[in-house]
């Protein structure tokens, strides 16, 4: 479902879960970033460093770990790419 929104919308910014049916995060940001020149927040419940290095090695713009921020926190976020 997101990556068809990419494809038949105007997007300025993709902030997606990691954990998703069908496609994950890392998967979903790695073919928004090989078609699309657009930020991608990746927001998840997986803290491990593991997993922050991976959604970076895919692309992601900005990785959030849901516990360590506020919604406000998330919007700063958003604001520094749009």
């Amino acid at each position: 479902m997101p990556w068809n929104v990419c494809r038949s919308k105007t997007v300025d910014l993709v902030v997606s879960d990691v954990e998703m049916p069908r496609m994950d995060g890392f998967e979903l940001t790695r073919q928004i970033k090989s078609k699309y020149r657009l930020p991608v927040i990746l927001v998840t419940g997986m803290e491990k460093e593991e997993a922050r290095r991976k959604g970076l090695e895919a692309g992601a713009d900005a990785y959030v770990i849901k516990s360590t921020f506020q919604g406000e926190g998330l919007l700063e976020i958003v604001h520094q790419f749009v």
